[in-house]
């Protein structure tokens, strides 16, 4: 059985969200942080409203909750094509020794979210995982149960650092011995993101983090290797040194507070 996790914010209830519009005929756990708490159900719809911060605190605790055997991550703002139930689970079913499968996303108009998706199938290593979205990965909620596998929590929108949760997720998973394969066939609809970034200090001193959080030491090079590889995306806002001196401010904040 398909089961989506989908986090969102501030409803009042299920309807609010359209699911309908969505294409969502699957069960579907929603956790809504919100302030107040409650619990709604209706048919194969359950909304677990309650007092909390986070994207990941609110994966952590959409796989807590969930019953499905497959779990497919959702965030408000996106739709399903009408096939994805389908696609998933043959997904699993042809490939009985992946814990975690990560699909496609697809924009509106019918072109690819990513410009460069491989157009094979592959099994994941800790470079291809670094340009997965959180909306293109599903997984057999037993293994992650088994495994003790979370989103960290000081990761992700709402967070200390905002940027990489899923990236830290799948990392750890590979960490742990669980298998990832990537399958090159679209299951959700997205409007595709600006080409820039918006910059602002927070977001690259959670790099900085990030890049120690996933790497140890290596980060370093991955700061600077980021630092001139984004150069024209920020160069109007920040010199060079100057966000070099961040994305390093974020990095040997995270280490001294982890003692690393």
């Amino acid at each position: 059985m398909l089961e989506i996790l989908m986090a969102t914010m501030h409803r009042n209830k299920i309807s609010d969200l359209n699911l309908e519009k969505k294409n969502i005929t699957s069960k579907i756990l929603i956790i809504n942080q919100t302030s107040f708490n409650e619990t709604q159900i209706e048919e194969n719809k359950k909304m677990i409203s309650y007092k909390g911060i986070g994207s990941s605190n609110s994966r952590n605790y959409a796989i807590e909750e969930a019953s499905g055997e497959i779990c497919l991550i959702a965030d408000d703002d996106i739709v399903y094509l009408k096939e994805y139930e389908k696609i998933v689970l043959s997904a699993f079913e042809k490939n009985p020794n992946a814990d975690i499968i990560t699909f496609q996303i697809q924009c509106p108009d019918g072109t690819m979210f990513k410009s460069n998706y491989s157009k094979n199938e592959y099994w994941h290593n800790k470079r291809t995982i670094l340009k997965c979205s959180s909306i293109e990965i599903a997984f057999k909620r037993k293994s992650i149960i088994d495994n003790n596998l979370k989103f960290d929590t000081e990761f992700g929108l709402g967070s200390k650092y905002r940027v990489h949760d899923e990236v830290i997720f799948l990392m750890d998973a590979l960490n742990r011995g669980l298998k990832l394969k990537y399958i090159p066939t679209p299951i959700v609809i997205h409007p595709k993101e600006s080409s820039g970034t918006n910059y602002i200090d927070h977001l690259i001193i959670s790099k900085g983090a990030a890049f120690v959080r996933l790497f140890g030491n290596k980060a370093c090079f991955y700061n600077i290797a980021f630092a001139v590889k984004k150069y024209k995306e920020y160069k109007m806002k920040y010199t060079f040194s100057k966000f070099l001196k961040l994305i390093f401010k974020g990095s040997m904040e995270y280490k001294q507070s982890h003692k690393i």
